[in-house]
């Protein structure tokens, strides 16, 4: 069973281009997919709208997080420098979290991306079945950057 969007979710990406927006929702379907007791927090931040999912509540707990920005949607991994990346897809250079850029539907359908989805949570020490299935919607203050 797929776990209905969030409506705040769906008005947070109103000003984004539809492409851009599909993406992000493609990705979620995905991550939903191999972790689906998750907990989702939803994020409106500053310059991005942001979907974390974690064992709990705590967005800092987060094992995988999708970030969706002007021109392209981010698929992230909070333990990323730890995941085994036999195909060099992720980017970054901090202690702990990578990404991958997807600008298409066809990037987020890509083969590779249950791979990755299935080795996070146990790079992370989890398992799929993390989380309570709930969802908790956050709201950065101040002035948004979006797409005009």
């Amino acid at each position: 069973m797929t776990r209905p969007v969030p409506p705040e979710l769906l008005e947070f990406l109103e000003p984004f281009p539809d492409d851009v927006a599909g993406i992000g929702l493609a990705l979620r379907t995905r991550v939903l997919g191999s972790m689906p007791c998750a907990h989702e927090i939803v994020w409106d931040a500053t310059n991005a709208v942001s979907l974390v999912y974690a064992p709990s509540a705590r967005w800092q707990d987060g094992v995988v997080h999708i970030a969706t920005y002007t021109k392209h949607v981010n698929l992230g991994f909070n333990d990323g420098a730890s995941l085994d990346d036999p195909s060099g897809l992720l980017r970054g250079t901090g202690s702990r979290i990578r990404h991958v850029t997807c600008r298409s539907v066809e990037d987020a359908a890509a083969a590779w991306v249950d791979d990755y989805l299935h080795a996070a949570p146990a790079t992370a020490g989890f398992d799929a079945s993390m989380g309570d299935g709930g969802t908790t919607v956050r709201v950065s203050r101040g002035p948004k950057r979006r797409p005009r």
